[in-house]
């Protein structure tokens, strides 16, 4: 039987400001380029349908190629377009289909509109791209891709600093027409836009929009990717927006009010990459300024320097850069985008951080803690299950071997403790304290102190690092495993790596700081080299706690 036709097919959606008028929601277009400009009655929504083309004219480096080649080439082409203009009070939702994402008026597009609905619905552990970038004046930008899919951890997001700014992965879709007719996940995209599959028949389509709506407005709390919403800019009319605007504005001209950078918006990298000039508008009164080839700092601060220190900022957001695709900068490829878009500045004001990123103000580490713990809870959950062996501490130097060796006497278990590896990059270390069931590398710990932790996770990750990166210390593994049970194999390095504690519980809430940071560290390590952390609570006996004796003076003679 033929496969029933998809009641849905994926669209660009994206949210705008729903207050606007609508001949501002999308950017200039002259007569040339729009072939369609209707109202749309879609059951009954007054809505509106713009499409149209792009045309270029012969590309610039044409000449070049028929010089090299001695072959003529005719290339002009066209780059076809469409919006649909949704009204949903209090928003307006726009699809966009080809190059219709380069109609919209960027002011008025709600950024970060498509994370909202990705956090609540996308599978923290089936994510097949993070894309961020460095609240800072570096500006990195990442993109991390797994094909197959990977869990949150896989893509080793700092703990604070990182803005993310693009997830893609499989989603649940049954609040949509897609997920309630197929009963099937869809591997959405999400960024300022949602890339989702809508429903083609007018009364559901409009009831999915409504639907991402209600989705994007619960709450995220139950949320694994929660964390990617709690990196927001400052309210635009925040106290100290003055004071940080002074500081940007005196940083332009060169003062040292913290250091500057260029970054590349979001919405622009792809283009930013590829471009071969750049064309800035409405920056001063120097007219139009055309950039071959890379874009500097230098090309926006020099204008900028000519302005006065009170209208600089001002400059900013009505300076416009566009990427082209030819040298002269004549074919645009992007939306032309505010000047301040494409810069990142930073400065401290009481000991705090102030970051101005794509147009935007944000304070780092205002929710850093809260981040901080909620992934290491997060972490924490990954447990090992232990056999029923007490640590009953004696008070001996070698308390942590003689609990091995008990452990040791469960079926499985093998102790490895005190018996040294050493390889050409680590002469002497402990592949484990014991080697699981199923070839767990278990590290064992009384975590009295913090540095108890630290010595942990050192060994953890020494061990981890030196299995995945030299043969002599698997074929050591192997040896002695091979030499405590001679008819067990071991023939590839463990996957599981499990940190076992007695002393105090793996919980949030008894970890000092430090701790926590080190170890999700230690996590994000661990993953690049394909294996996973976990966690065992040893059922123990607490320490005695000695009495303080007074002190003894010393006779005198």
């Amino acid at each position: 039987m033929p496969a029933l036709p998809s009641p849905s097919k994926p669209v660009s959606l994206f949210r705008l400001d729903g207050t606007a008028a609508e001949h501002d929601l999308l950017v200039s277009l002259t007569p040339e380029q729009v072939t369609t400009d209707l109202p749309v009655d879609l059951s009954g929504t007054a809505a509106r349908l713009v499409a149209g083309t792009f045309r270029t004219e012969m590309p610039q480096w044409v000449p070049h190629a028929a010089a090299l080649t001695g072959n003529r080439l005719e290339l002009p082409s066209t780059l076809p377009f469409a919006v649909l203009l949704v009204p949903r009070p209090p928003w307006t939702y726009a699809v966009a289909w080809g190059a219709g994402h380069l109609v919209l008026n960027d002011e008025y597009v709600e950024q970060g509109f498509g994370l909202l609905f990705g956090i609540r619905r996308l599978d923290p552990f089936d994510l097949g791209l993070v894309a961020s970038a460095a609240l800072d004046v570096s500006a990195r930008a990442t993109q991390i891709s797994i094909p197959g899919g990977g869990e949150l951890s896989a893509f080793r997001l700092e703990p604070y600093g990182d803005l993310v700014n693009r997830l893609a992965g499989s989603a649940d879709l049954t609040d949509l027409t897609y997920g309630r007719v197929t009963g099937k996940r869809y591997r959405i995209r999400v960024g300022n836009s949602l890339w989702a599959p809508l429903a083609k028949e007018p009364d559901a389509f409009l009831a999915d929009l409504d639907a991402v709506g209600a989705v994007v407005d619960e709450p995220d709390a139950e949320s694994a990717l929660r964390f990617v919403a709690q990196t927001r800019p400052l309210e635009r009319h925040h106290r100290l927006v003055p004071t940080l605007e002074q500081r940007l504005a005196e940083a332009l001209d060169g003062e040292n009010a913290g250091p500057l950078g260029l970054t590349w918006p979001g919405a622009a990298v792809h283009d930013a990459e590829n471009a071969g000039s750049f064309r800035i508008t409405g920056l001063g009164a120097g007219g139009p300024l055309h950039v071959e080839a890379r874009l500097e700092l230098e090309h926006l601060t020099a204008r900028l320097a000519e302005i006065p220190v009170e209208r600089r900022v001002k400059a900013l957001r009505a300076g416009r850069v566009v990427t082209c695709a030819d040298e002269a900068g004549e074919q645009e490829t992007g939306t032309p985008l505010p000047v301040a878009r494409w810069l990142v500045f930073e400065t401290t004001i009481d000991h705090v951080r102030y970051v101005f990123h794509q147009g935007r103000w944000y304070r780092i580490g205002e929710t850093y803690v809260e981040q901080m713990r909620a992934q290491v809870a997060d972490l924490l959950s990954r447990k090992y299950i232990w056999p029923d062996v007490t640590w009953r501490p004696s008070g001996e130097s070698d308390d942590e071997n003689r609990y091995c060796h008990r452990v040791a006497e469960e079926p499985g278990f093998l102790c490895l403790d005190r018996d040294f590896a050493t390889t050409p990059l680590h002469p002497r270390f402990e592949l484990c304290d014991l080697l699981g069931p199923d070839d767990e590398l278990i590290h064992v710990k009384w975590l009295g102190r913090a540095t108890a932790a630290s010595h942990l996770y050192t060994q953890a990750l020494v061990s981890a690092e030196a299995l995945h990166d030299e043969p002599e210390a698997l074929a050591q593994l192997a040896a002695k495993v091979s030499a405590a049970d001679p008819d067990r194999v071991l023939a590839e390095a463990p996957r599981t790596v499990v940190l076992a504690a007695a002393g105090r519980a793996w919980h949030v809430d008894e970890l000092f700081t430090l701790s926590q940071i080190a170890l999700l560290r230690l996590d994000r390590s661990v993953r690049g080299l394909q294996a996973t952390l976990r966690f065992a609570d040893i059922p123990y006996v607490p320490k005695r706690t000695a009495r303080a004796q007074p002190a003894t003076r010393r006779r005198k003679r």
